[in-house]
């Protein structure tokens, strides 16, 4: 609830900060609602209900007066349904929101094999994580702005053990990445504003963005693998390519431009490489950490007649970060935590490439199937401590249920290391390459309710601290 009363607020702050047309907002509510709480439609189903309706003469925005009988637990799309009709008409005015609860109860059998310094912990271990994100859609237009103008504001919190039982696998990529989300281990139940961006198309061509954003979702995306962890895999490998994420501030400050075209699209951006996760908008030490700048074009393909898409991207950061010849930030922590006084490098880049392939296809519109998946990447392997890494693996929409909305995914990944470790690192922690699998199915009990059975093997990279571990449970997914 302090996520949702957060982000309430949040909403209200955005109101006056972009020089809301008042008289625009006010008729909007004022021709939405009357006096009783109720519009011009809800009314008529009010009086309705009133005389015993069945549910035949009213139409779909009354379900939430509950005259019909058709808004039940079971049926409707998100928990708290819509809020006696307060939501639908937010939306009309311009403000959407969406909310998940996600909770995570693993356990590992192997892993870290010694004494360690917190936030790393032994294995053998079974710990629980919840997990709330709450998104407010503005959509700027009704508010005074250009056309297609929307600002999205993300509201984070974590509460249980934080990182569960990743922090105990001695991997390189965390195998359950969205428990260290958002990164703070000190403020367990604290909201954090973890997302404040503006979006304006310009012409069909051409969309523009720029505000506080977390990383995720923004480059090498796979249809059957990426997301934020609360519907897909888990482990990072597969949500976001670890030869790029682990030196990137999971929320911070950007900017850039999407290029949409028929035959697939092309991006850039700048990052500020400075964790904002603290912060809400503190803008005087903008790139005061150095700058981040990547792009990446997209292909769409229609091999065998389902579509696909190839895609290849670069990133070049021009920040300080851990010379690897004398020392190392400890697995599975993420972002890379600061060590001072130790000699560091200032350039690195990572080059990636991957794809998908739909191999069945149940409908396009929408599209849901499945298929392949595959990335690979190579970097500076210094002080990037990840040289090379290759991932693959099939998913999408159960071949099983398929016209349920459960969904499914098998994969496979390498996180090569570099070799220029120094006797420090080497002796702490042993560093070599990683690989691991993943298998999970997505279970949609309800439209608002899913629950996932999620397996991995890990052979963790810091081989001198762990042992292989396998690490298994259950992710319970809300839509609020």
């Amino acid at each position: 609830m302090n996520g949702i009363a957060t982000s309430f607020c949040a909403a209200t702050l955005v109101l006056l900060a972009i020089n809301v047309d008042a008289a625009t907002a006010q008729d909007c509510f004022l021709n939405h609602f009357d006096a009783g709480g109720c519009d011009q439609c809800s009314s008529a189903c009010c009086d309705a209900a009133l005389l015993g309706c069945d549910g035949s003469g009213c139409d779909s925005g009354c379900a939430a007066y509950g005259c019909n009988g058709h808004d039940s637990c079971s049926t409707r799309s998100r928990l708290t349904g819509d809020w006696l009709g307060l939501r639908s008409r937010l939306q009309q005015c311009g403000i959407t929101y969406s909310g998940t609860s996600t909770h995570y109860g693993f356990g590992i059998d192997g892993g870290i094999n010694t004494a360690v310094p917190p936030p790393l912990a032994q294995g053998n271990a079974f710990k629980y994580t919840g997990r709330s994100r709450n998104d407010f859609i503005v959509d700027l237009e009704k508010f005074g702005g250009m056309p297609k103008g929307t600002l999205l504001i993300r509201a984070e919190t974590w509460y249980g053990e934080y990182g569960n039982v990743g922090l105990r696998s001695g991997a390189f990529s965390p195998p359950l990445f969205p428990t260290l989300l958002p990164t703070d281990p000190t403020d367990p139940g604290v909201p954090k504003m973890t997302a404040f961006m503006f979006t304006q198309p310009l012409s069909k061509g051409l969309i523009v963005f720029a505000g506080k954003k977390d990383i995720l979702g923004a480059a090498d995306q796979d249809i059957f693998a990426g997301g934020d962890g609360t519907n897909q895999f888990m482990n990072q490998a597969f949500i976001a390519n670890p030869a790029f994420l682990l030196a990137f501030p999971y929320t911070s400050f950007t900017a850039g431009a999407v290029m949409p075209r028929a035959w697939g699209g092309m991006s850039i951006y700048v990052y500020d490489p400075k964790d904002r996760t603290r912060d809400f908008f503190k803008l005087d030490d903008l790139f005061s950490e150095g700058i981040i700048v990547g792009g990446e074009v997209k292909r769409k393909t229609n091999f065998f007649c389902k579509p696909g898409e190839h895609h290849v991207g670069g990133i070049w950061k021009h920040v300080d970060l851990p010379d690897l010849a004398f020392n190392e930030p400890p697995p599975g922590q993420y972002p890379y935590p600061q060590i001072p006084g130790v000699p560091t490098k200032s350039d690195s880049y990572t080059l990636y490439y991957g794809f998908d392939q739909y191999l069945s296809l149940y409908s396009r519109e929408p599209q849901r199937g499945w298929g392949l998946f595959a990335r690979a990447a190579i970097t500076d392997g210094n002080p990037n401590p990840v040289k090379y890494f290759l991932s693959a693996g099939i998913g999408g929409d159960s071949p099983i249920r398929c016209h349920s909305g459960d969904t499914f995914g098998i994969g496979w990944y390498l996180v090569g290391v570099g070799n220029e470790f120094g006797p420090v690192p080497t002796a702490l922690f042993g560093p070599r390459d990683g690989t691991g699998v993943e298998m999970f199915y997505n279970v949609q009990v309800t439209p608002w309710l899913n629950v996932t059975p999620d397996v991995q093997y890990i052979h963790p990279g810091a081989g001198a601290i762990a042992d292989d571990a396998f690490i298994g449970g259950l992710r319970v997914t809300v839509k609020l």
